[in-house]
């Protein structure tokens, strides 16, 4: 697998993109950062987060950003919940942390292919804590209350802003790798109209369905869908590059 002299943006917060860069310089290519997206923790959440994990049943993590504000506040902690996480990646992360078995669908990376578990289909008054950022997606929780859940949300974490270097847009750029739909509005707002056009020209790599669906409404028209991991990612834009060298 090569990417050998390609240059790849990559739009993750500056915490989180550790990994990918370096899968990707692994493969060959030259990995720049180009984050429009920071992770602030919310001190109040995390405070009073403890409490509730140790009242919980559930403990669902629906982000890598949600186990890196949380996880440190409640690793010394003696949890009996379940840990639960909406993606392999972050199921991963927090079995690694936690060293305790962590359930996530095998089969999708997203609130649907939780939900479709048969471990999750009948909580009545079961304590379930959903930890997550500032205003997440509303589909997993109203589920989980509607099937008899006690449901708690735990926001520990505010999306910010992050401070792109558009000068890198100035030389070629062989693709961009984004993982969330909130980072493709945030890159397509910040970058304003004078940036568009370049924008809705490049390659894009991106690991759901709803992302490109997000690209495509702002004019992209080349978007390489993988699965919900890093290697996946590094593997899907290698895989067209050799289709399209």
């Amino acid at each position: 697998m090569s990417l050998a002299g390609r240059r790849i943006l990559v739009t993750r917060p500056p915490a989180q993109s550790a990994r990918l860069m370096a899968l990707l310089s692994d493969a060959g290519a030259e990995p720049l950062p180009l984050p429009v997206l920071d992770i602030v923790p919310d001190e109040r959440a995390l405070a009073a987060l403890p409490t509730l994990a140790e009242a919980a049943d559930w403990l669902i993590f629906v982000s890598p950003s949600a186990i890196d504000a949380a996880w440190p506040v409640l690793a010394r902690r003696k949890l009996k919940a379940r840990l639960a996480c909406v993606g392999a990646a972050s199921a991963a992360k927090l079995a690694a942390l936690s060293g305790r078995a962590v359930l996530h669908p095998r089969d999708g990376s997203d609130s649907a292919a939780l939900l479709a578990l048969p471990e999750l289909q009948r909580l009545t008054g079961q304590r379930v804590l959903i930890v997550r950022g500032v205003g997440g997606r509303a589909e997993l929780g109203e589920t989980l209350a509607a099937r008899g859940a006690r449901l708690t949300l735990a926001e520990v974490y505010r999306r910010v802003d992050g401070e792109p270097d558009w000068s890198l847009l100035e030389q070629p750029v062989d693709a961009l790798v984004l993982t969330s739909s909130d980072t493709a509005e945030r890159l397509f707002r910040l970058a304003g109209r004078s940036r568009s056009l370049t924008l809705q020209c490049l390659l894009y790599c991106v690991p759901h369905p709803r992302i490109a669906a997000t690209l495509a409404a702002h004019g992209v028209t080349r978007i390489v869908t993988t699965q919900a991991d890093d290697a996946a990612l590094v593997a899907g834009l290698s895989e067209w590059f050799t289709r399209h060298p």
